[in-house]
């Protein structure tokens, strides 16, 4: 299995990047596999870690209040982020909702964004023109992606607005801040503001540089970063309701 996803994953060119962003569900891997299944998650990150490639992917705890712990609170965005915590090296970044877990040679990034989750200290800033590859690996793109976030807060969206939560974040037990922020949406209530990311992905699924093949029904999707933010830019700019159910 593992040697199908590498040459798959060297067809597409990702192991020339400096950075890959991973979305991924591991449910389907997990039952093709016949061997020890968290061994060989250990070996699907090392195909990464042995190019001396950072490898980055979403740790959110959605932590709105009380305490968020950087090395104890559990990600609630699948498999990967919780595995990273319990058997990698890793740096995460203090950001109590939107945080995000790194390994490689470059991980020590996370400790270099500011406290808004999607403004201009951001991750989603901090990748552009870094060599950067999303991966996502048996999760479709429609499901969407949180770089539309940023593009939101860098165009000033009109339906969402930045709001500061108090909740107290800890490493090691040392208090390292509060206040962090997040661009939400000014009325929960509303559905005309509620997200989607159908009508960006019919205007971008046919790019020429999507790369996606399939191992029976595991899906291999890769992408460059900047390209696909320089897209979304373009699409906000056009339709600021691009990323939300209003017409």
């Amino acid at each position: 299995m593992l040697k199908k996803i590498k040459k798959i994953l060297l067809d597409s060119g990702i192991f020339k990047a400096n950075y890959i962003y991973i979305y991924s569900d591991f449910r389907i891997f997990f039952k093709l596999l016949k061997s020890n299944p968290e061994k060989e998650v250990k070996n699907f990150l090392n195909l990464f870690k042995n190019k001396g490639i950072t490898c980055i992917t979403p740790a959110f705890s959605y932590t709105t209040k009380g305490k968020f712990d950087v090395n104890i609170t559990k990600s609630k965005v699948g498999f990967l982020s919780n595995f990273i915590i319990k058997n990698e090296k890793f740096e995460r970044s203090f950001h109590p909702i939107f945080s995000f877990v790194a390994i490689g040679r470059n991980r020590k990034l996370l400790k270099k964004l500011g406290k808004s989750a999607f403004g201009k200290n951001s991750l989603h800033s901090k990748l552009l023109n870094k060599n950067c590859c999303f991966l996502n690996f048996n999760r479709t793109l429609i499901k969407g992606n949180t770089l539309m976030h940023h593009i939101e807060q860098k165009n000033k969206a009109k339906y969402r607005f930045e709001k500061v939560f108090k909740t107290k974040v800890y490493k090691n037990k040392i208090f390292m801040g509060d206040n962090y922020k997040a661009f939400v949406r000014k009325n929960m209530n509303l559905n005309y503001s509620l997200g989607t990311f159908d009508k960006a992905y019919k205007k971008l699924k046919n790019k020429k540089y999507f790369f996606k093949k399939k191992i029976k029904n595991l899906e291999i999707l890769t992408y460059p970063y900047d390209d696909f933010y320089y897209d979304l830019d373009n699409l906000f700019k056009k339709n600021s309701n691009i990323f939300i159910k209003a017409q």
